[in-house]
């Protein structure tokens, strides 16, 4: 990530220009996250790899960001720092098998949902509305930045972000379709409507889905 909004992909980098506006300084969390040091060297690329570690490096950063000073240094989305800074992202070169070499980009992370099978025999609703979930990068850091930013607290920035009308078709979206409740001798055709029973069959109503035949006489 930098302030140099020429430098769009990381051979730019090696302008001795570019190195000197960020004085020679790339700026990271952890080591054992990666590393830079090997893939500054393995690309070309000059720069003195400062580990600030994961509690310091977010509020270092942020202090940078806001004195406007030049800064290079690694990130990820979502994060609170996306939606309060204006960032360009520098392209390296895409994730590959020469990533433990320093020659690739990160992998992308892809989040899985997981929930106990018990979760819809005990909740259906709940278990419903979480296979229904779902929510972009730029969502979560638009509610982080007002936890981050503003000292929301958690609830209080969800509460936020869902009474924007901007924001209403993506969480009513998650919402369990409600079931329709259907009279005796009805069923359930989908999930908004009702339909008779056929002559000869009959049901007991309520969320039936299907008429039972009747029995003789």
């Amino acid at each position: 990530m930098e302030r140099w909004n020429s430098v769009a992909g990381w051979r730019g980098l090696r302008d001795p220009a570019v190195l000197q506006y960020f004085n020679g300084t790339f700026l990271a969390f952890e080591k054992d996250w990666g590393d830079e040091e090997l893939r500054m060297s393995n690309l070309g690329l000059l720069y003195d790899v400062r580990y600030l570690g994961a509690d310091t490096a977010s509020d270092l950063i942020r202090a940078r960001l806001d004195a406007d000073l030049p800064t290079f240094f690694y990130l990820w989305s979502p994060h609170p720092l996306n939606a309060r800074y204006r960032l360009n992202r520098i392209q390296l070169p895409a994730y590959s098998t020469l990533f433990e070499q320093g020659l690739s980009d990160y992998p992308i992370d892809v989040l899985e949902k997981v929930a106990s099978k018990q979760l819809a025999v005990l909740t259906p609703a709940v278990a419903e509305l979480y296979a229904r979930f779902e929510i972009e990068n730029s969502a979560q850091e638009s509610i982080m930045a007002s936890i981050d930013g503003e000292g929301s607290s958690a609830m209080e920035a969800v509460c936020t972000w869902m009474q924007k009308d901007e924001n209403a078709a993506v969480w009513k979206a998650w919402l369990p379709v409600e079931k329709p409740i259907c009279d005796d001798g009805h069923y359930m055709v989908n999930a908004t409507s009702c339909a008779p029973c056929l002559p000869g069959s009959g049901s007991i109503g309520g969320t039936a889905t299907a008429c039972a035949r009747c029995s003789a006489g």
